[in-house]
């Protein structure tokens, strides 16, 4: 993790980029996502005629395949709603001479100099699965940690990555048992920076508090980032 100082600086530069109501929303339709996915395979067996209902194993494993793209879906529509342009690639330097676009297969929004994406973990020390988009993606976070040959950079000197990272209840499937906003090291080893997302909201300010409590509705979203990237299937391997 890093010092004081550092954190506050991370934290008003995300803030700057991200509106508080975009995390709100995060905040009231992950966790409906979570038990929509629940609700929608335990009660499968129920929609047909003699429907068989499935083991405990299987239904947490569908679940969590439900929960997902549930997830991914609400997200999509949450960053269209927002204001965020759809991320398709990004620069990543191969060699000091060679910087390629690499593309981007999992549904990331950038507002500002903050691209924001989601992944899942088990525990709130775990990284998430690595995978070559996310390597691609969490290497615009390099320089934010300092090395032998350079000093830190600054976290709005080129567009970096915050992942809201989602930990489901392992007691309960339709439940989530944490949001956190976070910042991955470039090589996917740690948190540099972790906030529980109910902390990060309330130092937005008071001024917000009334459209926190009101409800959130999805609305129809045409033109979404999975229709014009033209590859949904790439991203069930991508989680």
């Amino acid at each position: 993790m890093i010092p004081d100082e550092r954190k506050r600086e991370f934290e008003a530069a995300i803030r700057r980029d991200i509106p508080r109501n975009m995390l709100v929303e995060v905040r009231t339709l992950f966790p409906r996502a979570a038990e929509q996915a629940d609700v929608a395979v335990s009660t499968s067996h129920k929609a047909v005629t003699d429907g068989l209902p499935l083991s405990r194993y299987r239904q947490s494993r569908s679940v969590g395949l439900m929960r997902y793209n549930i997830i991914d879906e609400a997200f999509e529509q949450i960053l269209a709603r927002n204001g965020a342009e759809f991320v398709k690639s990004v620069p990543v330097e191969y060699t000091p001479d060679e910087v390629k676009l690499a593309p981007v297969h999992l549904t990331t929004g950038v507002l500002g100099h903050t691209m924001v994406g989601f992944a899942s973990h088990r525990e709130l020390i775990d990284t998430p699965v690595k995978n070559a988009t996310r390597r691609a993606l969490c290497y615009q976070n390099r320089g934010l940690l300092p090395d032998f040959f350079h000093p830190p950079e600054m976290f709005s000197d080129r567009q970096r990555l915050v992942l809201i990272m989602v930990r489901r209840d392992p007691n309960v499937l339709g439940n989530i048992a944490s949001l956190t906003l976070s910042v991955l090291d470039s090589k996917q080893e740690t948190f540099i920076y972790q906030s529980d997302i109910d902390d990060f909201l309330a130092n937005y300010g008071a001024d917000g508090a009334a459209s926190a409590k009101r409800r959130v509705v999805l609305k129809p979203i045409k033109g979404g980032f999975k229709d014009a990237s033209g590859d949904g299937s790439r991203d069930q391997n991508e989680k």
